[in-house]
């Protein structure tokens, strides 16, 4: 039996498009944990002030970064996500899931979850721990495993900032 890998990042709209732009930042900044602020307050927030204006002030911004390949942070963990399916081999079943966007944790943990695994290891892309990036999309985990019938176990790499490895990966760079 495989042991399933999640890689969980944050996730991007699906075009360099104020009309794309719009629903990320909809879901992105109506999560109370990345606004955490009370809900109606929130809402007046986003529907008064930033919707009716941000969005096309963003899509120039990510049409600034955007590649012939799409969102670079896409771009970007779906390579890690081939190289580190690649490098694991046969024995692991290695998928990407966003949590604002696609492909999103559900779908990623449906295709992790297609055939039973020994194990399920969550590995968030983000070096250190905070509520607005890797307590919302573990939240999102667990609400998606908690709808499924089997689940495995469960594991959740910590945050990695002060592991020598990925410092000298940074230092390098």
């Amino acid at each position: 039996m495989q042991t399933g890998v999640l890689l969980i990042n944050l996730g991007s709209p699906e075009a360099p498009t104020a009309a794309a732009v719009r629903p990320y930042l909809r879901e992105f900044l109506g999560d109370p944990r990345v606004l955490d602020i009370p809900s109606p307050l929130r809402w007046l927030l986003l529907n008064a002030v930033i919707l009716p204006t941000r969005p096309a002030k963003s899509a120039e911004a990510y049409a600034s970064v955007w590649t012939d390949a799409g969102s670079p942070l896409l771009v970007h963990s779906r390579a890690l996500t081939a190289g580190l399916a690649d490098a694991l081999g046969p024995e692991y079943r290695v998928a990407l899931g966003m949590r604002y966007g696609n492909p999103s944790i559900a779908s990623a943990l449906d295709q992790l979850l297609r055939e039973p695994v020994r194990e399920l290891v969550v590995v968030p892309l983000y070096p250190q721990y905070a509520a607005s990036s890797t307590g919302t999309a573990l939240e999102v985990v667990h609400r998606e495993l908690a709808d499924r019938w089997n689940v495995p176990a469960v594991r959740t790499v910590p945050a990695f900032f002060d592991h020598p490895g990925y410092l000298d990966a940074v230092a390098s760079q």
